[in-house]
């Protein structure tokens, strides 16, 4: 019977939910002020979302491209309608930078956003099969990746239909 393999993902939809609330609440806050309102009031999730920004803010500069630093900026001005656009942009730069990748799961965690997400066990057995790159996010499309390894013995094991 093959071990099995864990993959554990940062939501990233969770992510851009906090970013997404602070960017509200930042401009709700520009506006109380014009209006010489009381500004409302900062939540665990603002601060969450907060600190989600300066991260994402900071990754999508160092490792997107033009393209995916103009979405982010669009995301800012208008959270609502680019919030799926944000995570797709998050998922593609998860994929090719596994620093970044690492850096929303651990904000995930910090967030107590990973609690949100999906965690579990997969068993690879028999003719199931595992492709392709792995970097360690589940983006809200359903796509699913994680690290994984086999050992030596997994790898011979799949190429001669089982057996040692």
């Amino acid at each position: 019977m093959s071990e099995p393999i864990t993959i554990a993902g940062v939501v990233i939809g969770g992510l851009v939910s906090v970013y997404k609330a602070y960017t509200e609440y930042k401009a709700a806050t520009a506006k109380a002020i014009e209006a010489k309102a009381p500004t409302p009031a900062q939540t665990a999730e603002i601060e969450k979302g907060a600190h989600a920004a300066e991260i994402i803010t900071v990754g999508v500069a160092n490792h997107g491209d033009a393209d995916e630093q103009a979405d982010l900026a669009n995301f800012e001005r208008n959270p609502d309608r680019y919030a799926s656009a944000l995570e797709k942009v998050l998922a593609d730069i998860a994929g090719r930078s596994q620093p970044f990748a690492q850096q929303l799961q651990t904000l995930a965690q910090q967030a107590n956003i990973q609690t949100d997400g999906v965690q579990g066990t997969v068993t690879v057995s028999g003719q199931g099969k595992v492709y392709g790159t792995a970097v360690g996010v589940i983006a809200s499309g359903g796509t699913v990746t994680g690290t994984y390894t086999f050992n030596e013995g997994d790898e011979k094991q799949g190429k001669d239909g089982g057996k040692g």
